[in-house]
Formats: structure tokens, sequence, C-alpha cells
């Protein structure tokens, strides 16, 4: 069965669905237009929560706020006398710029920190609507024009509604959601390979809180009156977060699924029960939590019940599931490594990376101390020295991770005193980790793309994936580019994040301890992969290594570090014979050496 068999009915039972929905208005009576109309509202507030929490893995409990702006925003403008439709844009402007304002301090926050920021601002909404009465009519609430318009917020609802599924689609499709994912993962690496995560953190806060102003917008309109308690109440504000968490954050059925179950629960509660709601309510989250983490729509039964198995799926897993049916799985793969590396000629008379003076402290440690060397185009050097010798500590400055306490850096001439992580790897500089760290709920394929997409290739998702193809089997990882990244081994994942450097395209390549682990003819491969990507693509390396015989075999100079000093640089056989390498890196059995 082919896709186009496959998507028909599914097209066709969307616009059914859609239909149904809108016969509603006309065939429904009041009570059932206003509990689909609620149903409709909380998958708004839920779907654009999660595009927060679920794609870019930052909790923000305070999402409900952008409700009650929206709620007030619109209704004061209305009561002022401004047509509906110039009131829900002015909604729109404010929403986007409240969410831009407080974007800055709040991603100043990770974590649990985050979310109890965010947490925050729905009693300071509160407190303000009460005191601002100038504004919002404090206490008393605003009580909004006559007008019937229950039909018409209801047809407004599931148009917002089907726009943010669609929109759902777009971004797990897009660059977008792939940074959204990356961010997730790991900010400090989704930086290394070429994001540059604070305007994507900020886009997605905007979007997601013009969805949910504007649901409160329709919800205030229908209902006549808000008061501060009903828009920034804590009662109400975490119930769609508890929606989503039941059917499967970041899944795209999941806030949808989650939304339905819940709400029918909630109403049968309402209905049939006197007391206790809210216990019961709260007790079936808990043994959601307990029994399925992860959400309903996770839980083992589900995956393996045909009718339901697609609702399970992971974003990624219909991404890669389309490319296998279109070319992905091609036996002829038409791009090359030399597509993706390119061929860099070096030039003799411009070292590609000077570091003068480099100083880099940490407290009362010294990790580097007046570093100095100079890295000629081409070269492959070996980086040695003893545990804690400052090795990683270079690195990461260069990369820009450490900012460096003294001294200055430069890149083919070039000061990278002012550059970010995202701009030197936009300027070709790549690096592995002593601790590989590849972005665990994504496959092999994709973590290969990603640079591809933000490091100056600028792909779409679907060429980069095509593209990575080159990659995985140049690490021989062809056979597991379907697979996440964080099922597979130790020296699996080492492969990953060499070549997630090589998909930067650089001109320097930075690689720490790649080759710790792996076996003798693993080993050995890999020292053909550097040597390759320097004498075929031009690819100047440091490589820092305590498999010193792998060193040997390739490199054209060893610099040696002993607790952050620079004790010897220069070619191998005469590093080798200095009696400061011999007593700080390789041992010394003739008694103490004065340094």
């Amino acid at each position: 069965m082919n896709s186009s068999q496959i998507n028909i009915p599914l097209s066709l039972l969307s616009l059914l669905v859609i239909g149904a929905l809108l016969g509603v208005v006309q065939f429904g009576n009041a009570y059932l237009i206003s509990f689909i109309f609620t149903i409709l509202i909380y998958y708004i507030l839920a779907q654009s929560w999660d595009w927060i929490a679920g794609e870019m893995g930052y909790v923000n409990l305070g999402h409900y706020c952008f409700y009650g702006i929206g709620s007030y925003a619109f209704g004061i403008f209305l009561v002022a006398g401004q047509l509906s439709v110039t009131s829900m844009a002015l909604t729109v402007l404010i929403t986007c710029g409240v969410a831009a304002i407080i974007a800055y301090p709040l991603y100043r926050l990770k974590g649990d920190y985050f979310a109890f920021a965010t947490l925050a601002l729905l009693p300071l909404m509160e407190v303000l609507a009460y005191n601002m009465s100038f504004i919002t009519n404090g206490a008393e609430g605003i009580v909004f024009p006559i007008q019937k318009v229950t039909s018409l917020t209801y047809v407004l609802a599931l148009a917002l509604c089907f726009a943010s599924f669609v929109l759902t689609l777009l971004i797990n499709r897009s660059r977008f959601g792939y940074a959204l994912r990356a961010i997730r993962n790991d900010e400090e690496v989704s930086e290394v390979i070429g994001i540059k995560i604070f305007p994507y953190k900020v886009k997605v806060l905007v979007i997601s809180a013009v969805f949910a102003g504007l649901a409160g917008a329709l919800q205030g309109w229908q209902l006549s009156y808000i008061d501060p308690g009903s828009v920034f109440g804590l009662n109400v504000a975490l119930v769609p977060i508890a929606m989503v968490l039941f059917g499967g954050s970041g899944m795209r059925w999941g806030p949808l699924v989650g939304v339905i179950l819940l709400a029918c629960i909630q109403h049968w509660m309402l209905v049939n029960l006197k007391m206790l709601q809210t216990t019961i309510y709260g007790l079936i989250i808990l043994c959601i939590g307990r029994f399925m983490p992860g959400g309903l729509l996770r839980a083992s039964w589900i995956k393996n019940t045909r009718v339901l198995r697609f609702l399970s799926k992971e974003h990624h897993e219909y991404m890669i599931s389309q490319l296998e049916k279109n070319v992905i799985l091609s036996t002829a793969t038409t791009v090359s490594l030399k597509d993706i590396l390119g061929i860099k000629t070096p030039n003799s008379q411009l070292p590609i990376l000077e570091c003068l003076h480099i100083t880099k402290s940490f407290g009362g440690n010294m990790a580097l101390d007046d570093v100095s060397f100079t890295v000629n185009q081409g070269e492959i050097i070996g980086l040695i020295g003893a545990n804690g010798s400052g090795k990683t500590t270079l690195f990461n400055c260069i990369s820009r991770v450490f900012q460096p306490s003294s001294g200055q850096i430069q890149f083919l001439g070039q000061d990278l005193s002012d550059k970010t992580r995202d701009e030197i790897a936009q300027m070709g500089i790549g690096r592995t980790y002593q601790l590989p760290r590849p972005f665990g709920d994504l496959t092999v394929l994709e973590n290969l793309a990603m640079p591809l997409m933000f490091g100056g290739k600028g792909m779409t998702p679907q060429q980069a994936l095509i593209t990575a193809r080159a990659l995985s089997d140049f690490i021989k990882l062809t056979d597991k580019e379907m697979s996440r990244s964080d099922s597979l081994s130790l020296q699996e994942k080492k492969a990953i994040e060499f070549g997630r450097a090589l998909a930067l395209r650089p001109s320097l390549l930075l690689v720490d301890e790649v080759a710790s682990g792996l076996t003798p003819i693993e080993v050995n491969q890999f020292v053909e992969h550097i040597r390759t990507i320097r004498d075929q693509y031009g690819v100047t390396v440091i490589w820092v290594e305590h498999i010193f015989s792998a060193l040997t075999q390739v490199v054209d100079r060893l610099i040696v570090l002993d607790t952050g000093r620079l004790v010897a640089d220069g070619p191998l056989a005469e590093v080798l014979k200095d009696e400061k390498v011999i007593a700080s890196y390789l041992g010394n059995t003739k008694g103490d050496i004065n340094a």
C-alpha cells in the first residue's frame, strides 16, 4: 500500500470530523455546543503549551497567564468600542509583546527554576488584574457588550484548533522543529553545531502565547464576563497541562487524546459524582504517571494494538518513515563525502589557529596557564598530557564553551573573543566531546543531519537527512542510521560525535578522545578517517588522545600540556626525547627531572 492510499482515508476522515463539528452549530443544542467549545479551547491551550514543553523541553507552568492576558486585552478593547476584528488583532499584538518581553528574564533560567518562575506569573497577573482597576475594573471584572456570538466563537475556536494542529505538523517537519528538539536534548551542543538557540526560544514562546491569548479572547467573548480569578486562577491553569501529560507530551496525537479523554472524564464526574471529583481526577493522572510514564500513548499496549499503533508514533518517526518511502532507503546514494566536506586548499602563509597567552582559571584552580601555540593549515596535531592537564579546557576555550580568563585566540587571522558558540561553528570549527553527547531521542541520521541544517549549509530537513547518508556510510553506521542514538553502544555514540562534527564542513576539527575504548581494528579505522579528511579534503585536525600508538601513526606534531602549562611543541620524534614530556606524560624511570 503506497502513501497516497494511506493518506486519502485519513484526509477524508479529517474532513468528516470537521464537517461533523461544524454541523453541531446547526443541529446541536446549546449544551452540546458549549461542551465541545470547551474541548476545543482546552486543545488549543494544551497543544500550544506542548510546543514549548514537548518540543523544546521547557516546562512552562505559567502558560495560562497568556490566556488571561488575551481575555483581558480583547475585553478591554471591545468594551472601549473597537470592532471585534480590531480587538482580536490588538490582542495578538499585546500577547506577542508580553511574551517577547518576559522571554529575556525567563530564559536565563533552566529546569525547575524556569518552571517555578513561570508558575509565579499566574498569581502576579492575578494581583495586577485586581489592583489595576482603572484598566481591568478590578474584582468586579469586565462585562462584554451583549452580543449573540455563540456560533461565531465556536466556529472561530474550531478554526484555531485546526490551525494549531496544522502548525504542529509544520513545526515537526521544519528546521524550526529540529532546533527545538536539539535544545530539548542539549543546549550547549546545539550551539556548538551552529544553532543560535535564543531566537528559537523566543519565537516558540511568542507563538504559543498568541494561540493561548486567542483562546482566552474567544472564551471570554462567549461567556461575556471575565474576572481575575477565572482567567488567572491556578485551579484551572494546570488542567490543560495535565491533559497533555495524560495523553503524551511531545507526540502528534498526545494533546488531542489527552484533552478528549480527560474532558469527558471530568464532565462525567461533575454530572454523576457529588464529591471528590478533583481527588479522583488527580488520582487518574497520578496512575498514568506511575504505570504509564510518558503518557497514555507511550504505553506498550497502545504500541502493540494494530488499530491504535499510529497514535504512539513519535514526531521523528513520521518524518523518517516518510523519507524511507521516498529516497532514504534507495540503493544509490547520490551524495558523497566530498559534497559535504569540499576540498580545502591549505594556505601556508596564514596559520589556521593561533592561541596567544591563554589562561583559564576556575576559582583558585588554574586550568590553563599562559598557553601559546600556532597551528598551520593542513596539519594534524596531537595534543597530549596527563588527566587534568587542561586539554579539554583548551578545546572548550577554542569552541567558546568557556571564555578564556585572558589571552587571545585567532582563527584564520580573526579574533574569536567576541564570537558566540554558534558563530564559531559557522566559521568552520567543529568539535567532538570526550564523553559523547548525541541527541539521545533522535536517530543517528537526524544527529548527522543537524549541522547540515544549521551549520552554514541551511538545508531543509529532507535535504539534510538524505545528504547525511554519506556521513553514516563513512563512520560505518549505515545499518544503524534509523536507530535512536540513546540505544547505541559507547563506540557507536563516539562515531556519531565524529560524523556530526564533520557535518559542519569544518576547516579545523577538534577531536577529543574519540578512539578511546575502541578495538585495535576500530582504532586503525579511525586513524584512516583522520588521515583521509586531512589528505583528501584539507581539514586541519587537533587530536586529544590517550592511545599514544594511534597518534604516532598520523600526527605531524605533538603539543604537550602539564598542569595547564605548555611543556613541549614540536615534531613527534623530537618531543619524545624531551625529558619534561617523559616526566609529565610518558612516565619517568630515572628519578625526578627538574622542570
